[in-house]
């Protein structure tokens, strides 16, 4: 994406708070990553990052890093299937682990209740 400057000669806006909420409807899942951002909005992940960062500030976005990454989702406490409660359990469990759990086979479950998606 090439950047254009306003009459002062800055760089003006290209992606907007906008632009990146609606991200989150394009792709599938509950959750976005900076990745996900830049690449929908053909941005630079520190674009993305910045933007989210702002989305987070103003309270429409959570985040929680997890696995080495950062996760964002649309904080709606009232929307079930939009609303990711950073609390749960799921995310206690480590990437790779191995053990009694079955939570890799479950996970539409965990993440949406029924099973679908």
């Amino acid at each position: 994406m090439s950047r254009e400057r306003g009459d002062a000669g800055r760089y003006t806006e290209t992606v907007t708070l906008d632009d990146v909420l609606g991200v989150f409807e394009s792709v599938a899942g509950p959750v976005v990553t900076s990745g996900d951002v830049a690449e929908t909005l053909d941005c630079s992940r520190e674009t993305a990052r910045r933007k989210l960062r702002s989305l987070e500030e103003q309270g429409h976005v959570a985040s929680r890093k997890t696995a080495g990454r950062v996760v964002w989702w649309i904080a709606d406490e009232n929307d079930p299937v939009r609303g990711v409660d950073p609390n749960d359990g799921f995310w206690e469990f480590e990437p790779g682990a191995s053990g009694e759990s079955d939570v890799s086979e479950r996970v539409d479950e965990i993440l949406y209740g029924d099973g679908t998606a």
